[in-house]
């Protein structure tokens, strides 16, 4: 298979500005430079959301996109305020490069091309570069806060902007670039994508945003207000998206969140949840995975599609277990062009170290939140944001089984990566409330500035 199929688009290589891509990018750029620290990812989530990927200036063969413009921006923040400063290091950064770095080599092995090495160069650029941007910029959970507010603010436009697509059948965003002018139907459903790269990545981007606006319910009377429309907003994105996937996701992400008062017993949830999974595996006719051949929400689902996917992918793990396999269409004879699946697009692009580094990433993350949450004296509105981060980061964990992520969904969850890195405790450091039965040593930290119980250092 052609790696320019696969990754690039029409309009890559080529600088492509619309006046008020123009415009956006200069004022959107000033902000990165000079509003106060806490705001600064929220200025990036603007851009993320009312500029489609298109928009682009291309530098001696290299290409920056709006969002690539708004890192550097944020780099260049970091450099003149000083602001890197408050940035130490922990375990979980090691396991997010040793991710990226391990997949872009084995990539760049498996095609042999400068193309996907330009292509992999890109990519590190962004997840190394939001991760760490946010691992420097965020030091609380009142900066969290800060974020989930923003964004319920943004999802009123947005999904305005919406709900008039849905009603017209025409993107506003194709001005743009990059996005159809006219709106996809499926089973005669219009599936609104606004500024999106895709409708199911859309409806998957704000889905996931829902635990943290949520979260701002308990952060005081003035919030609550705030967190109503922020998440009536995010339905209404949802919903226009036409798409299973996202409504899944949601309802997966409501489950998470109703288990906050049961958070000491995650672990055995998870351990159960796994354990009912195998059962079925043994007590099922098809392998477990077949599950995903009955979703159908809002139909015209391709769950099957995704089953078969998994499915062949398993089974012919000796093609790619070493750096990948480019000839993954010849399972299928019908071909393969679309690979709707994150985990399965880890190791097809980068073999089974890239993947297990991949889950590596994503329980590293995990744990830090719960051992976030666990921190002795941490307040009670901190604790549930804690757990809300943790709810988004399992949803993008369900959603990787049914969508692989490009444009702006990748560069939310390096951002949501980042905050899990943020709220990561050091070892020794950190006063952890004991579970019943458990016994735990205890090591106090000195509080300082906004490091506030130790959790944020």
């Amino acid at each position: 298979m052609n790696e320019i199929d696969l990754f690039v688009h029409p309009w890559h290589n080529t600088t492509t500005l619309h006046p008020i891509g123009v415009g956006a990018m200069v004022v959107l750029g000033f902000m990165m430079l000079v509003v106060p620290r806490k705001w600064a990812l929220v200025v990036m989530l603007v851009m993320a959301c009312f500029v489609s990927p298109a928009q682009r200036i291309v530098v001696m063969g290299v290409d920056f996109n709006m969002l690539r413009v708004m890192i550097l921006a944020g780099w260049l923040r970091l450099m003149l305020r000083s602001e890197y400063r408050g940035y130490t290091p922990k375990p979980i950064d090691g396991v997010m490069l040793a991710w990226v770095l391990v997949g872009s080599v084995m990539m760049t092995i498996l095609y042999g091309t400068g193309v996907i090495a330009m292509n992999r160069l890109g990519y590190m650029y962004d997840a190394l570069g939001m991760y760490f941007l946010v691992r420097c910029l965020v030091r609380s959970w009142d900066d969290v806060g800060t974020l989930a507010s923003g964004a319920a603010v943004i999802g009123v436009p947005v999904a305005a902007a919406f709900l008039i697509e849905k009603m017209t059948g025409r993107n506003m965003f194709a001005v743009f670039g990059g996005v159809p002018e006219f709106t996809e139907v499926r089973q005669g459903k219009l599936r609104c994508q606004g500024a999106f790269a895709h409708p199911i990545l859309a409806g998957v981007f704000w889905a996931s945003l829902m635990p943290l606006i949520m979260a701002l319910w308990w952060r005081g009377r003035g919030k609550r207000t705030l967190a109503v429309i922020g998440i009536a907003s995010a339905m209404v994105i949802v919903l226009t998206c036409a798409s299973s996937t996202p409504v899944i996701v949601v309802m997966f992400g409501a489950m998470v969140c109703l288990l906050f008062p049961l958070r000491a017993s995650i672990r055995w949830f998870g351990m159960g949840g796994v354990a009912a999974l195998a059962g079925l595996h043994f007590l099922m006719h098809a392998p477990v995975w077949h599950l995903l051949a009955r979703v159908d929400v809002v139909g015209g689902s391709t769950g099957w599609y995704r089953y078969k996917l998994i499915d062949a992918f398993l089974r012919n793990i000796g093609d790619w277990w070493l750096t990948g396999t480019t000839g993954y269409a010849e399972w299928f004879e019908w071909g393969l062009a679309d690979v709707t699946n994150q985990y399965v697009a880890e190791g097809l692009n980068g073999g089974l170290l890239t993947l297990v580094l991949f889950l590596a990433m994503i329980i590293y993350a995990c744990v830090a939140l719960a051992r976030s949450w666990r921190v002795r004296g941490l307040p009670s509105c901190d604790r549930l944001m804690a757990w809300m981060l943790f709810a988004s980061i399992a949803m993008h964990c369900a959603a990787f089984f049914a969508v692989s992520y490009f444009g702006q969904s990748s560069y939310l969850w390096y951002m949501m990566l980042g905050l899990a890195g943020c709220a990561a405790p050091r070892a020794r450091a950190m006063a952890i409330v004991p579970r019943p039965g458990v016994a735990v040593w205890h090591k106090q930290q000195h509080e300082t500035g906004e490091q506030r119980l130790g959790l944020w250092a």
